[in-house]
């Protein structure tokens, strides 16, 4: 028994520690879009970087439905700090690209806390 309870820590941590990379990944790259005005549209002319903000609010996307709650809040909590005191232009962007998501409505929650 105490084996699969460390075992399952042991995973959780890794988890964790994944999700947390990919947090700083995400948020460095919306910021980035954000303040170049970059918006995610895989079908604006062959524009490269339009395409790649799409690919970007996919991984968002795909990253939101995580369905462990304590999984969401720690990203949301990792994109919150790594934002800093741009956190406001982050949940802009966030809400007029993709705010219909669970894991900006977890930011837009955890923010309210801090």
């Amino acid at each position: 028994m105490t084996t699969g309870i460390t075992e399952h820590k042991k995973h959780l941590h890794n988890l964790l520690k994944t999700v947390e990379g990919t947090g700083w990944i995400l948020c460095d790259a919306i910021k980035y879009m954000s303040e170049n005005n970059i918006t995610p549209d895989i079908n604006l002319n062959n524009d490269t970087t339009s395409h790649l903000a799409q690919n970007i609010s996919e991984i968002f996307e795909v990253v939101s439905e995580c369905e462990e709650p304590e999984v969401i809040d720690h990203i949301a909590d990792k994109m919150l700090e790594y934002s800093g005191v741009n956190s406001q232009k982050l949940i802009s962007y966030l809400q007029k690209y993709m705010g219909d998501n669970p894991l900006y409505k977890k930011i837009v929650e955890n923010s309210k806390m801090h």
